[in-house]
């Protein structure tokens, strides 16, 4: 069932996500979308040149699809991407926020625990400039601790840190597997909450499999970028995390 406050639709939010560790974001993303029903309006172009399309039907779609439906709003990478990509997609991200008059960013990402741990995995929030320190208190989330951060992750804090963008960076904590579906179900129920909507996810594990058919190719290449990447997160929390 979905459910959506009176108080959420005086509010619009951008969720952002592409493929990181776990595949949290991504994939929590996939569910939201097919849950509340949203419609594909279009592709964000980040360059002229895009790495890869989607055919469907005779005709052709972009990696980096925008879907919409009433206050909430959402850009899904469908591929790993680089730093410098990355940098680009969460600044073209900012202005499609600027000119939809969108109040909040939220961008979930996957944040590494050792593969030992046997915890439930938990959600913290990062506020990387002055209008999302506030936003952060509202929704009450604990913030991260500490963590060293690099590549692509790095690019994204870049992007938001002289901007003023109200952005928050939603780190679940995760397991170096693809995907993490514990990691994924928190991130959703995070997410649902600071939109102010009612996720049933107790269907997720029957969606999981069609997300699993439909991105085999994201699965397969995210897992050899981290491999290629010393099997490390971009992401490391200090000791204790998770």
């Amino acid at each position: 069932m979905i459910h959506m406050s009176s108080e959420s639709k005086n509010e619009k939010f951008l969720i952002v996500a592409f493929p990181s560790v776990g595949l949290v974001g991504s994939f929590a993303i996939s569910y939201l979308s097919a849950q509340l029903q949203m419609k594909d309006i279009g592709e964000l172009e980040i360059s002229e040149i895009s790495p890869s399309y989607v055919i469907e039907k005779g005709e052709a779609y972009g990696p980096i699809r925008i879907y919409n439906k009433d206050n909430i709003y959402a850009i899904l990478a469908g591929i790993p991407i680089n730093i410098q990509t990355t940098f680009e997609l969460i600044k073209k991200s900012i202005d499609f926020a600027k000119r939809n008059n969108i109040s909040k960013i939220i961008i979930p990402r996957g944040l590494e625990v050792d593969k030992n741990f046997k915890g439930d995995p938990v959600s913290y929030g990062l506020a990387v400039n002055k209008n999302s320190k506030s936003a952060l208190d509202e929704i009450n989330l604990p913030s991260v601790p500490g963590a060293t951060v690099f590549g692509a992750d790095a690019s994204v804090i870049s992007a938001l840190k002289n901007s003023d963008a109200t952005a928050i960076i939603l780190y679940t904590t995760c397991r170096m597997m693809m995907p993490d579906d514990d990691a994924i179900i928190k991130s959703i129920k995070t997410l649902s909450d600071i939109i102010r909507v009612k996720i049933d996810t107790e269907k997720f594990e029957e969606r999981l499999e069609k997300i699993n058919r439909e991105n085999q190719k994201i699965i397969e290449e995210t897992r050899k970028y981290y491999e290629n990447s010393s099997g490390r997160s971009t992401v490391t929390p200090t000791p204790g995390i998770g």
